[in-house]
């Protein structure tokens, strides 16, 4: 049982009578009808994400009291958020004055904050994600105690899981390249990705990334859309922990293994993933540590933080081990990371092997990854041969396919699987290109022969563990690349399999934008993408109707006379660089053209830059290019261009006008004492 940590606040200690408010006083329904009050059973019923029901009255002065204690019960599947209106409101922060309630508990104590006199209100809000819920409040009292204390929602007094079974079913002579051809199509199911959040969630995790509560529905409904293997990120380091030792809550194992008995049950793989390192960079992550709150830990992949880091590994890893051993068989796959880097390197996400940091990193990563294979082979039975997928930094292939990252040492045989992440048209709307560019094209074989020449020639199978891209792409675009990619995973002569990635937001609000799976209203969103993949990873192709085609042709919209500027540029110094919408010049422009700047000098001095980033974040100057000409200005320094006129033109030939249709990610403008008034294309 979970313990409810109010010990200290013993209603004994009270010098004052606590005081009872009336909760029959709530409204029976709020403004909008989307909350309602049942007075006789103090029942609320939600029907409405971010819906709540206040309770409003005089300012009741808090000086003889410092907790709020609210008893309460929630027969569905997520907690509440509890809101206490203070006099001061408008000066509070919300984690002030919110408190989350979890499903686990039946009653929290609030510490009253001592800034503030009075409250003029309470409310029982619903989650922002959560469409239906319950809630019944059974009491809501201020107390005067002797040590105000708020509920630990993570305490725990149950014991480690510990996976006690003793049969051994793993058979240690099964090859790691048969097995990756018999995973088949994957799909990303981020039911405990928990990411750092204001308010304390505790062991109800699915709130903070907007899932639903997991259910063997969901799992039921995956499987028979096709898909023969779920990939389970997870992350205990940002909530779960119990400690300064690392503990893990027992109630996250707890969780974690009942989806992945599901997942079994119905004869599906599952791959369990280490935890993040991307959120050790987020504000509210940095907030709890500096606070020194022992439920949020984590790892980084430098020199400076490793000794820790090690530590943190091999407890967390320790457990993981220790709680899927023996009662699971080769269905279950662990992996070491999820996307791990050194956030506090300029490079991260884009390292280099011509860093001395990165190479460093490149070091650490490998003895990291060595370290958690050891420590899972420490376990014995099922897991000295469990099958595990080694990520490299940033989960890039470039990172796995070169010499400076190292796969483990196992005394398994043929039991590691090197794996990546691939998402070629980029992350959200604004970072993605939107159009499948003829370079996108280009890489995605480029990558698989790397990894041709490191691993399957060698007989070495990869996973390809997250692949897809954001719904604000056109979707015969991501048709098209998705199509390219599982042609190349399920390419004759090599071991792959991949995952689709499917993100939390099934509205559209988020930037990323990449729910296929709604698993609150277990449906799919764009399912010609959807089998696009599965199809794909039978080797097949999923035969798309004239009509969907006809529906979904991309239409580009010429350039010439527009001008592509959204307003004028003053350009004082080499500043910040203007950024052009990406992909702009796709298909927008004639096989060849002229560049028209409408400019106004603002001295004998003025300089004008024009240059683009391809996918690999390589630059390149244009005005010097062999491609181009140059009226109204000169080439200066080699590079940038010395303006003479108030109207520069850059004559693009074909050969140049084809990389910066099909090459070019971003296109840059900078300057000094310059005001660029429009750029137009002109033929």
């Amino acid at each position: 049982a979970l313990l409810v940590l109010f010990s200290s606040i013993s209603v004994f200690a009270q010098n004052v009578k606590p005081y009872k408010i009336d909760v029959s006083r709530f409204p029976t329904v709020n403004d909008d009808k989307t909350a309602s009050f049942n007075k006789a059973t103090k029942t609320f019923t939600i029907k409405r994400n971010s819906a709540s029901l206040a309770l409003w009255f005089d300012d009741l002065n808090l000086n003889d009291y410092n907790i709020i204690r609210i008893k309460y019960k929630v027969p569905t599947d997520y907690g509440f958020i509890f809101c206490l209106h203070y006099d001061n409101g408008d000066s509070l922060e919300w984690d002030e004055y919110a408190t989350y309630c979890p499903t686990y508990l039946t009653e929290m104590v609030i510490p009253l904050l001592s800034k503030s006199n009075s409250i003029h209100g309470i409310e029982i809000a619903s989650l922002w994600n959560v469409d239906y819920q319950q809630v019944v409040l059974d009491s809501v009292t201020l107390e005067k105690v002797s040590n105000p204390q708020r509920t630990d929602v993570y305490a725990s007094d149950e014991p480690p899981v510990i996976d006690a079974s003793t049969a051994i079913t793993i058979n240690g002579k099964t090859d790691a390249w048969d097995f990756v051809q018999e995973l088949g199509a994957g799909i990303n199911y981020q039911a405990f990705e928990c990411p750092p959040h204001v308010l304390d969630f505790g062991m109800d995790f699915q709130p903070r990334n907007g899932h639903s509560k997991p259910t063997k529905e969901q799992i039921r409904f995956i499987k028979q859309k096709g898909f023969k293997t779920i990939r389970i990120q997870t992350n205990p380091n940002l909530g779960a922990m119990l400690d300064k030792n690392y503990t893990i809550n027992p109630q996250f194992f707890k969780a974690l293994r009942q989806v992945v008995d599901w997942c079994i049950e119905e004869d599906m793989y599952v791959i369990v993933c280490g935890p993040f390192a991307e959120y050790m960079d987020n504000d509210e992550y940095k907030r709890r540590i500096a606070a020194k709150d022992i439920h949020y830990a984590g790892y980084y992949v430098s020199e400076k933080n490793k000794k820790e880091s090690r530590k943190f590994i091999e407890s967390v890893w320790k457990q993981y081990a220790q709680a899927f051993n023996n009662s699971y068989d080769e269905h279950l796959i662990f992996e070491t990371f999820n996307e791990p880097v050194d956030m506090l390197h300029e490079h991260n996400f884009w390292e280099r092997t011509d860093c001395a940091t990165c190479k460093k990193d490149f070091a650490i990563l490998n003895e990291y990854n060595q370290l958690i294979v050891d420590t899972i082979r420490s376990t014995g039975g099922n897991n000295a041969n469990r099958f595990i997928l080694i990520e490299g930094l940033g989960a890039r292939w470039q990172n796995i396919s070169n010499n400076l990252f190292k796969m483990p040492k196992d005394k398994a045989k043929n039991k590691l699987i090197p794996t990546f992440h691939y998402y070629p048209m980029g992350g959200s709307e604004e970072y993605s290109n939107k159009y499948y560019i003829d370079a996108i094209k280009d890489q995605i074989p480029e990558a698989f022969a790397a990894l041709d020449k490191k691993y399957f020639s060698k007989h070495i199978p990869v996973y390809l563990g997250e692949t897809g891209q954001s719904r604000h792409t056109p979707i015969m675009e991501r048709i098209n690349m998705m199509k390219d990619i599982m042609a190349e995973v399920t390419k004759p002569g090599r071991s792959c399999n991949a995952s689709l990635w499917n993100d939390s937001d099934f509205s559209g609000i988020s930037p990323w934008f990449s729910g296929y799976f709604d698993n609150w209203k277990l449906k799919w969103y764009d399912e010609e993408f959807v089998n696009t993949f599965l199809y794909g990873a039978q080797g097949k192709e999923y035969p798309l109707s004239a009509d969907f085609i006809k529906r979904n042709e991309v239409k580009i919209e010429s350039l010439v006379g527009k001008n592509i500027l959204s307003e004028p540029l003053d350009l004082t110094d080499f500043g910040e660089d203007y950024r052009l919408a990406i992909n702009l010049f796709y298909h927008s422009t004639p096989a060849k053209y002229k560049l028209v700047f409408d400019v106004e000098k603002k001295s004998s001095d003025s300089i004008l830059r024009l240059a683009y980033q391809d996918l690999d974040s390589n630059w390149h100057e244009i005005a010097p290019m062999k491609g181009v000409k140059i009226k109204g200005g000169t080439l200066k320094d080699g590079w940038c261009i010395s303006v003479k006129d108030n109207t520069v033109e850059l004559s693009i030939d074909e050969t140049l006008a084809s990389e910066l249709s099909g090459y070019a990610q971003y296109i840059f403008l900078n300057g000094k004492n310059i005001i660029i008034k429009s750029v137009k294309v002109v033929e």
